[in-house]
């Protein structure tokens, strides 16, 4: 029926409310019609243009060059025709085309219609023209539709929102994200079949009763599913606060806070709980899985709690078992476990088949098993053997063409800081000590910075002293730091103009010279390139890593195998392949290859497949590929979790494959997680930890409540407060402000001692005065925490009346406390350790942490906040950590003993990272920075 031709009837025609989706999108603008009606007929072509379409002028065409394009209107329908395609939209959406309006011509854009760029030429009357043609079809679109079906579809959506929140308000149950999701979805879906103009909605509020008007506020773009479950959901919390204060009260043996019964309460689909150190997380745990029993939200056979380790895992299960007990609340089927005890139930009951983890994993992380497998490699394979030993001796510190190592070494006759190769001399930079490392293990005898044969000092040069001479061949070797074509850096002024004249004097002095160069280092070519040119002057070299040497290698065969079995966990964990790991060096180098990560990877590759194939012999499993393999039974449905509730504890040190396990637990509808950690106090990289878990939780998990505990039981607030400040220097870390009702002045103090008898008399005179106050009230504990095991001989023999003191590691103190902390070992190189955050593992991480000490910091965290009254830290004068420097420079340590001066060391004016420490010269006493050699900033003492 013709339009003309709709009311002949007496009444007008019913247009479906559905709006095109432009799949009948005019194919001709030729075919647009006229909006106005003459006798029954629409018009027109007039006068060689069509009726209701509309083009840029012929002066805008020529003049403006505008491109040629077409706007019509016809069948209530707006098309676009440009040289790239047609594009169409109803005019119910005609705000989708926007015009600017110029002093002559306007112009047109649609983003999303895909016109991003304006098409300009336009007239003002053809406008004028467009938007009556566009307002005359959208009343007749309007006065035409049928508003009863979107009445209906709001109403029954309106309906069954409430019937759901009311259900779940009745239950006091908490509504998760996923019901946010489905009805969110649900009116969506409403929204997209029937989008409404503003007019349309006028006239649609107008045909609604006062009981169905509500409903229609859903159609407002400012209302949502969200902001309406966020506000029950917060009500709920309120009530639940005041009518379950008796559960809150008695759950635990003292009353919950607030914000831990506000987390007991949350009930999202994923919960992460970040916990401050002594926040009461045990607690908040406990009183979780006697919250979700109580309400009925699940039973306890469907909660699983998963810790680190047994002795967490025992804990966690005891105390669910007692306090629950005593709140009259079943806990029969609750399990809490460890993961690697679950893991391996999943695969026993999926497979049939309890597979065996390897023997000794738990001694020392795996490390000695690792150790074993390199010992069987060295002995087998003369070539792993030489790599080894080249890796360990000449590549075992990080370095590249632009950037060295701190200096560790002090040359008192050239009076320079250096580095100190194998046979204890002391060279320029860090690629000299690799060159010449190479050079002292294949035998090849050289002098270092030699003087030249011929006297060219002048009035602009010194003696040229080649940085090699190799006497065997009468053969100059100079390694450049730059080579032509490179720009000189700030501080490297004139090198390239000073290496063109060494290079001239060789030529006119008719002496043989082997160059090598800076970058070459990095990218493999340097050996290879400097044994061609020894063998070609005639010199043999013989690599042999058994050759004895006076000095000790770049890193010990400990500290290798810990580095070795650190990317092997992470490696695993993160399911890296060889072609996975050598990807990853191409991309981070842009294609560039590097010696130590190439040669790392090699020797990665072979310790690998031994390691696997010695796991696959015995029929034994580690802990990585049990993880994985059971998180991909999960995933594949051949088990099924009966446990629609999991609760994991320490989440900060939930490696990749613990937390695509976790995943794969809740992946379904009606599961959820509630992960409870603290990012600070992440320390476990070497075990395979992965921080991002804690970082990233909702990428990882999706969408949910990221709750805090931020009051703490154990420290004051001045300890919390310069703890806290400490971490969160790395921007990594994620903020919070520790709260604590405890105030004590001056907690943190500071002991500089010359020794090791130093450290132990000062340890001694701490804990004589801690003893004399326990005499006059209750027995007091000490924990003195070591960064490493033997520092437990700096200990006195004495028993000190009235207070417990014990040693232990700061790793093995994570989760326990003392009224007292003694930190020992806070020496520079030592605390923060400088190998223990080698750029090797980022290869093996989803997500490095670029900032300095990144997991050292944390552990310095972790060591701080055992203390529930006072911290003191040991330090030797001169060589203080770059913790101690930095706390210093922060005004929050007092010092007990100092300079003779009696003030706080100055920071160094030049490094900025040291002290200026007191030190005895040939002319006397003089403020030196305590970083020396890398620093070697000083001044005189004023008399």
């Amino acid at each position: 029926m013709r339009r003309g031709e709709g009311q002949r009837g007496g009444r007008p025609e019913r247009v479906s409310p559905h709006l095109s989706d432009g799949s009948a999108s005019l194919q001709v603008i030729g075919g647009l019609q006229s909006c106005r009606q003459v006798e029954g007929r629409r018009w027109g072509v007039i006068g060689g243009r069509q009726a209701n379409s509309w083009s840029p002028s012929f002066w805008a065409r020529h003049l403006g060059r505008a491109p040629y394009w077409t706007i019509g209107v016809v069948d209530q329908h707006i098309s676009v025709m440009t040289p790239t395609g047609l594009s169409t939209v109803h005019v119910a959406e005609h705000q989708k085309l926007t015009f600017e309006t110029g002093s002559i011509w306007a112009r047109m854009s649609a983003p999303e219609l895909g016109i991003h760029t304006p098409l300009p030429g336009l007239s003002k009357r053809a406008l004028s023209e467009y938007q009556l043609c566009v307002a005359s079809q959208v009343k007749e679109y309007e006065e035409a539709l049928d508003l009863q079906p979107v009445l209906d579809a709001l109403l029954g959506w309106w309906t069954g929102y409430h019937a759901a929140a009311g259900e779940s308000w009745a239950s006091r149950h908490w509504l998760p994200e996923e019901f946010i999701v489905e009805w969110e979805s649900q009116l969506a879906r409403v929204r997209a079949r029937y989008p409404l103009s503003a007019a349309q909605r006028r006239l649609l509020e107008g045909r609604a009763d006062l009981a169905q008007r509500p409903a229609l506020q859903t159609l407002d773009g400012a209302w949502s599913v969200r902001a309406q479950v966020a506000a029950q959901n917060d009500a709920l919390v309120d009530v639940e606060l005041i009518d379950e204060r008796a559960f809150f009260d008695r759950i635990e043996k003292t009353p919950l806070t607030e914000e831990q019964a506000r987390a007991v309460i949350c009930f999202d689909n994923r919960v992460q709980l970040i916990a401050s150190a002594g926040s009461g997380k045990t607690s908040t745990m406990v009183a979780k899985a006697g919250w979700t029993i109580r309400k009925g939200l699940a039973n306890a056979d469907e909660i699983l709690l998963l810790a680190f380790n047994k002795s967490a895992g025992a804990e966690l299960g005891d105390r669910c078992e007692q306090r629950l007990a005593n709140a009259n609340i079943s806990t029969d089927g609750l399990r809490a476990t460890t993961f690697h005890a679950f893991g391996l139930k999943v695969i026993g009951e999926a497979t049939g088949a309890k597979p065996r983890l390897a023997a000794g994993l738990d001694t020392d992380n795996g490390v000695p098993l690792l150790a074993d497998v390199v010992r069987a490699l060295r002995r087998s394979s003369a070539e792993f053997a030489a790599s080894w030993s080249l890796f360990q001796n000449v590549l075992g510190v990080p370095m590249t063409g632009d950037a060295e190592p701190e200096p560790d070494a002090w040359d008192p006759q050239k009076r320079r800081s250096g580095y100190r190769d194998l046979n204890l001399e002391v060279m320029k930079s860090a690629g000299e000590r690799a060159i010449a490392n190479w050079l002292i293990k294949s035998g090849v005898e050289f002098d270092y910075e030699r003087p030249y044969e011929v006297n060219v000092a002048d009035a602009q040069h010194s003696q040229y002293r080649p940085d090699f001479f190799y006497p065997a061949a009468g053969v100059y070797h100079e390694h450049w730091a730059l080579v032509s074509g490179q720009p000189e850096p700030p501080g490297f002024e004139g090198y390239l103009q000073s290496s063109a004249w060494k290079k001239g004097l060789h030529a006119a002095n008719g002496t043989v010279l082997i160059e090598t160069a800076a970058r070459d280092l990095a990218n493999g070519s340097l050996f290879e390139s400097l044994e061609r040119q020894l063998r070609a002057s005639g010199i043999e070299p013989d690599f042999d890593p058994d050759r004895a040497v006076p000095g000790t290698p770049l890193l010990t065969d400990r500290e290798m195998c810990s580095l070795f079995r650190t990317f092997l966990a992470h490696a695993k964990s993160n399911r890296l392949g060889d072609s996975d790991l050598r990807a990853r060096v191409a991309k981070g180098r842009n294609g560039a290859p590097d010696l130590r990560e190439t040669l790392f990877l090699n020797l990665f590759d072979e310790v690998r497949r031994e390691w696997d194939r010695r796991l696959q012999e015995a029929n034994e499993v580690d802990f990585e590929d049990m993880l994985n393999r059971a998180t991909d039974l999960v995933e594949a449905g051949r088990w099924t979790s009966p446990y629609r509730v999991v609760l994991v504890d320490e989440f900060q040190d939930a490696s990749h494959s613990r937390a695509r396990l976790v995943q794969a637990l809740v992946s379904r509808p009606g599961h959820f997680l509630f992960a409870v950690g603290d990012d600070w106090q992440s320390i476990y990289r070497f075990a395979g930890s992965d921080i991002s878990a804690m970082t990233r939780f909702e990428a990882t998990f999706g969408r949910g409540h990221v709750l805090r505990l931020e009051r703490t039981f154990r420290n004051s607030q001045q300890l919390s407060t310069l703890a806290g400040d400490f971490v969160m220097k790395n921007p990594s870390q994620l903020k919070k402000r520790v709260r604590s009702e405890q105030s004590l002045t001056a907690p943190l103090t500071l002991a500089l001692v010359d020794s090791d008898a130093g450290v132990t008399s000062a340890i001694d005179e701490r804990l004589r005065e801690l003893a004399a106050v326990a005499a006059d009230g209750s027995p007091k504990t000490v924990k003195v925490l070591g960064r490493y095991r033997y520092e437990q001989e700096l200990l006195p023999r004495t028993r000190y009346p009235g207070i417990d003191v014990s040693f232990q590691t700061v790793h093995s103190s994570k989760g326990l406390e003392a009224d007292h902390v003694i930190i020992p070992g806070l020496s520079r190189g030592a605390f923060p350790s400088i190998k223990e955050d080698d750029p090797l593992l980022r290869l093996a991480l989803p997500e490095g942490d670029e900032f300095p000490h990144a997991e050292e910091r944390r552990l310095f965290y972790v060591a701080l906040t055992r203390a529930r009254e006072t911290v003191l830290l040991i330090a030797r004068n001169g060589r203080e950590s770059e913790f101690v420097t930095e706390l210093l420079g922060d005004g929050v340590v007092t010092l007990l003993r100092d300079v003779p001066s009696g003030q706080a060391p100055d920071p160094c004016p030049v490094c900025g990272k040291g002290l200026m420490v007191l030190r005895q010269g040939k002319y006397g006493p003089f403020l030196a920075c305590n970083r020396f050699p890398a620093c070697t900033s000083k001044r005189r003492i004023a008399s």
